[in-house]
């Protein structure tokens, strides 16, 4: 069973909006990917990037509350 999954990016520069509409069927499968994705090795390999490494800490916040 496909869920159903869109998003949306305004804006541009500094100020961008993404606006993500998906029903629960995507939204669990979301929360489940959460487990499949080795968070410490995404944290090693963005080191150097440190925009990106909180990215990726906000990234897992948001599918660990999607969990919820």
């Amino acid at each position: 069973m496909q869920g159903s999954f869109e998003y949306k990016l305004t804006g541009s520069g500094d100020a961008i909006t993404l606006a993500i509409d998906l029903d629960s069927v995507s939204a669990n499968a979301m929360a489940r990917l959460d487990r499949y994705i080795n968070w410490a090795d995404v944290l090693k390999l963005t080191e150097n990037d440190p925009e990106a490494a909180h990215v990726a800490e906000r990234l897992h916040t948001v599918l660990q509350h999607m969990g919820r």
